[in-house]
């Protein structure tokens, strides 16, 4: 789990970081008493192909609890329903980013959990990121202007620039039926022209491992803001490029995410842009 090194050296980021890893650590313990413990009892439906578990509501309450006691002014928006207002900052909390894959057993699962400066605004800045995988025991973390890290090594996006040589991470827009031809005329549009396209069902970790040069770019449908908030810093802080699909900042907005390092998100944007026209 989360070690002792790992905190000091997310305080020493800065403060807001520090919380926020301690706090993601108390969410993946609460995940890890259910893996591979879930009963059908315990697994609920939201809608068509949306999951949610008991561990999913554990996580998030124990993770809402403890930012509540320790930054009480800040707002906190939260996947399962858990949300307080405030005029303040606000936490965007996925307590279980991956839960059909934690419910199927396969290891792809995170918590999520971001901070941005100002509940009162659309798009507010990122202030600091952390996405933590307590089956590899990786921890992702990002401050403002401070760069990226996994653990304590410093991140840097893919130095790749051609098109051709890029590994595309990307998801389906299963909850969306609207959004699915759309997706697949932007799917038709990209695979051909880069090397690979590989979808591993959590938008978070994709985000992570563009941060980490894994992949070269990701893409997706309508996410939710705690879906991509933590994932985003953390690939812009590692040199990559965010946006939407119109090439804007209103990622939390539309919910519509294309990361990448600069030239891969250049061609991988023109691609779905070129889809949609």
């Amino acid at each position: 789990m989360i070690t002792k090194e790992q905190i000091q050296f997310a305080e020493a980021l800065s403060q807001e970081a520090g919380l926020a890893v301690r706090a993601a650590g108390r969410g993946a313990e609460v995940l890890m008493n259910y893996w591979r413990r879930l009963s059908d009892e315990q697994i609920h439906h939201k809608g068509a192909g949306d999951l949610v578990t008991e561990a999913d509501l554990h996580s998030e309450q124990t993770i809402a609890s403890f930012l509540e006691a320790e930054m009480p002014e800040a707002a906190i928006l939260c996947e399962e329903g858990t949300e307080r207002t405030g005029k303040g900052p606000i936490w965007y909390l996925d307590p279980l980013d991956g839960t059909t894959n934690f419910v199927q057993r396969f290891p792809v699962f995170c918590v999520s959990l971001a901070l941005a400066s100002d509940s009162s605004r659309v798009n507010p800045e990122l202030v600091c990121g952390v996405v933590y995988n307590p089956i590899s025991e990786e921890l992702f973390l990002a401050a403002k202007g401070k760069g990226s890290y996994l653990g304590t090594k410093q991140l840097k996006c893919s130095p790749k620039r051609n098109f051709s040589d890029a590994v595309i991470a990307t998801g389906f827009p299963r909850r969306y039926a609207d959004e699915l031809a759309s997706y697949l005329k932007e799917f038709g549009a990209i695979y051909p022209d880069c090397r690979a396209i590989r979808r591993a069902g959590s938008a978070a970790l994709d985000l992570c491992w563009t941060a980490q040069g894994i992949f070269d770019g990701f893409w997706e449908h309508r996410l939710s803001p705690w879906d991509i908030a933590a994932g985003i810093l953390i690939v812009e802080e590692a040199g990559g490029v965010c946006s939407d699909f119109k090439g804007e900042r209103r990622f939390l907005e539309s919910g519509n995410i294309v990361g990448a390092a600069p030239p891969i998100h250049q061609e991988l944007l023109r691609h779905i842009q070129l889809a949609r026209d």
